[in-house]
This record gives structure tokens, C-alpha cells and sequence, in this order.
């Protein structure tokens, strides 16, 4: 029994260490940062308040903030065309434009308020051909559309503005905007049919997977529609649950795989093509945009200059419950329950100092196969429901840690 107990915490001691699930990347700014996007899994762009752009050629690892020389302008839409050329939109009438990844950014239109309306999302087609939601001077919605590379616009008219914008060729394009309504071209940008398709709701963001699919979110009702014949028509297919706050953008990666942000550090992951969502292990400030590079890869921002990156897809923050608020004596681990389990378990515990705690599945080798929490956690009790339908038998071992203080306990997992 000693040998068992000693092999055992020299394998703790020589535990591999494991890559967080989301973890925050350095963008050198304090700045609201609004749109992100990627043109591929090293190169992006965010835009943000006080005219605020960061680039990464290094997947997010290293951020260097461009100057633009706008200030004072809140830049709300983002778009690569490729590695050289970027559009960058704003209120104010702001437009930027870079040749040169960056490098240099040139202001094709510079307003100052109160007399000049507001850009709030931006797609290029290509280098010449591109489209950016207004509204206008007059408190209407329309769509700026050039096909020079801005050295002139043409405004068409779309009932509101849209807040986001995707064009799957240089004739058709959707566009959602904080009414509830879809706004559709089939001609460029010539004209464009709006329709609601919710009571109620803001839409701030819109994701399409392919040439026929999309989705979008209702910010306050927090229903997700889906399109499968490019905008033509919506349905209802589910509505986000545990959520009171805004709901602000989101990112479909693939058929199964995608994420919904929102205010309060709210992040949500379905892996059932959005029929159902689940509360992601993420913290610190609103979530206003994401990308994806793939199923795994995604990058998120927000407010207070706040990056979150991770490259295992993310992990859910599921089970905790705070039982007690009362203060505990000790700091103590209990033994889950049941134990031998099938599918289900409850671990529960008591801290009585307020700090970042880590509760970690290691398997009989060792290693750290998940976490299922890694907050800061207030004095009190909790109880957690552990699911182990994605692992297989066998015995396993849970440790809960903090900067000071760290208890193991075993169980067994049989299927």
C-alpha cells in the first residue's frame, strides 16, 4: 500500500502539464475591441474604440497596434481581403484602407460628428468590390457599395442598417441589423428586400458556413435562426437557455461546431448544429466577436482590450453549484458520489479563502485529461455533476487545487 501511495505522488510530482482551454493573449490595449478577422490561422486583424487596430502574424501570440491616426473614432467593422489590403470602418464616417497589411493606413473618408452617419460593418468581395452599413445623415439605413477600391460610393437604400454583412459572390449578400430583420440583395447591392423575422431582438452578427447556410442570434430573446437556402427564408431552431444578459455575436465553424458570445463573459458551444448550447469555461468582460480558423482554433474579443484564445475547441463550464455561502473551517475535498459510477458523478467541496481553484481529472498515468473548472471561486460549499460519457472505464483520480493548498481522492468509472 506505501509502494501504491508513493508511485502515486511521484507521478503527480512528474504530471505532464496540459494547455489550458481558453486562455487570454496580450493585446496591448484597453480599448473596447468590436470585429475580428482572420485570413488564416497566423494572420488577423482587430478594430476597436479610439480608432484602435492590432495585427498578429503569429496566431495571436504577439499583437502590435497599427497606427491610424483616427483617435478619436470608434471602429466598429473590420475586413481582409487578403494579407495586403484591409477595410476598416467606423462612426463618424470612417473609412481606412491599407495596401500593405497595415503598415500604413489611409482615411477615404474622415467625418466628425454630429453632421456625418455612421459605418457599423464592412465586406469586400475583392480589392474593388465592397459593401459598408450606414446610417446615414438622415437616421436611415442603406449600404455604401464601391467597385474602385473607394474612390467613390453609391448608397442604396435598406429600411435599417446593418450591423453585419456577408456576401457569398458579388451578387448576393445578407444583412442583419438591430430590428430583427434580415436585409437580402440578389443584385450586388442595387436593392435590397428587408424582412423581419423575429418580434423582437437585436441581430448583431451573422455566420454562414457555406454558399446556403447561415445563422444568426437574437440579442435579447436569445433565439438562434438558421437558413439553409442563403437568407431566402429563417426558422427558429433553438433558444440559448441560463443566459439574462445581451447576446452579441456569433461563430458557425463547420456543420456541428459553433459559439455564441455575449455580455458578462457569457460563451456558449453547440455541437449539434445549434440545436442545443452549453455554457463555456471563459471569464472577464463582454464578448463582442469571434473567429475561427477551424473546429478547434477560434480567437474571441471584447471589452477591455480582452483576447481569449483556445486550441482544443474550448471546455464546457458545467455542474457547479454553490450550495453554501457560510464559511467553511477547513478547506476539504469529499469523496464523490456514487463511486463506482456509469456515467454520472457529484464531487463536491468547501474553501474558506477566496481564489482561483482548479478541478482536474487525471487518468492512472498521470495525466491531466480535463478540466472541469479553473475559477476564482468565493468562501463556501459546491457541488459538482460530472459527466464521463467522453472518457472510458477504468480508475481515475480528481484533484482540486489552489495557489496553496492541493487534496486528491480517486474513483472508478464502469460502463
Amino acid at each position: 500500500m506505501k509502494k501504491a501511495y508513493l508511485i502515486f505522488f511521484l507521478i503527480q510530482i512528474l504530471i505532464l502539464p496540459v494547455e489550458a482551454q481558453w486562455y487570454t493573449q496580450q493585446s496591448g490595449t484597453t480599448a473596447a475591441l468590436y470585429d475580428m478577422e482572420f485570413i488564416n490561422r497566423n494572420t488577423g486583424w482587430i478594430c476597436g474604440t479610439g480608432g484602435t487596430i492590432i495585427k498578429t502574424t503569429n496566431g495571436g501570440t504577439n499583437w502590435i497596434q497599427q497606427i491610424t491616426n483616427v483617435p478619436s473614432k470608434p471602429l466598429f467593422g473590420i475586413h481582409p481581403v487578403n494579407e495586403n489590403v484591409v477595410y476598416a470602418v467606423g462612426w463618424f464616417s470612417t473609412i481606412l484602407k491599407t495596401t500593405n497589411g497595415g503598415d500604413n493606413w489611409v482615411a477615404i473618408e474622415n467625418g466628425g460628428p454630429p453632421v456625418y452617419g455612421n459605418y457599423f460593418s464592412v465586406f469586400f468581395y475583392n480589392e474593388l468590390t465592397g459593401w459598408i452599413g450606414e446610417n446615414n445623415t438622415m437616421g436611415q439605413g442603406d449600404v455604401k457599395k464601391t467597385t474602385d477600391g473607394g474612390k467613390t460610393f453609391n448608397s442604396y437604400y435598406t429600411f435599417g442598417w446593418p450591423e453585419d454583412m456577408y456576401f457569398k459572390d458579388s451578387l448576393n449578400g445578407i444583412g442583419v441589423d438591430g430590428a430583427a430583420t434580415i436585409h437580402k440583395t440578389t443584385n450586388g447591392g442595387s436593392s435590397w428586400t428587408s424582412f423581419a423575422i423575429a418580434a423582437s431582438g437585436d441581430f448583431y452578427r451573422v455566420s454562414f458556413i457555406n454558399n446556403f447556410t447561415g445563422f444568426t442570434v437574437a440579442s435579447y430573446s436569445h433565439k438562434v435562426y438558421r437558413t439553409t437556402n442563403f437568407g431566402s427564408n429563417w426558422t427558429e431552431i433553438s433558444i440559448v437557455l441560463d443566459v439574462q444578459e445581451a447576446l452579441r455575436s456569433i461563430k458557425i465553424s463547420s456543420d456541428s461546431i459553433g459559439w455564441i458570445g455575449g455580455n458578462y463573459s457569457r460563451l456558449y458551444k453547440t455541437t449539434n448544429q445549434g440545436i442545443n448550447w452549453q455554457r463555456e469555461n471563459i471569464s472577464t468582460g463582454y464578448i463582442l466577436n469571434i473567429s475561427s480558423y477551424n473546429d478547434s482554433v477560434l480567437w474571441t474579443c471584447g471589452t477591455g482590450g480582452k483576447i481569449f484564445h483556445t486550441t482544443n475547441g474550448g471546455e464546457p463550464l458545467v455542474g457547479i453549484e454553490n450550495t453554501s455561502s457560510e464559511i467553511p473551517g477547513t478547506f476539504k475535498l469529499n469523496q464523490n458520489y456514487p463511486n463506482p459510477f456509469n456515467s454520472e458523478t457529484i464531487i463536491e467541496f468547501s474553501i474558506k479563502i477566496k481564489s482561483n481553484y482548479k478541478l482536474e481529472i487525471i487518468n492512472s498515468l498521470g495525466r491531466i485529461i480535463k478540466i472541469l473548472l479553473n475559477n476564482e471561486l468565493k468562501p463556501g460549499s459546491y457541488k459538482f455533476n460530472f459527466n464521463a460519457t467522453e472518457i472510458a472505464s477504468g480508475l481515475y483520480f480528481y484533484r482540486l487545487s489552489s495557489e496553496n493548498i492541493v487534496e486528491t481522492k480517486k474513483f472508478v468509472l464502469i460502463k
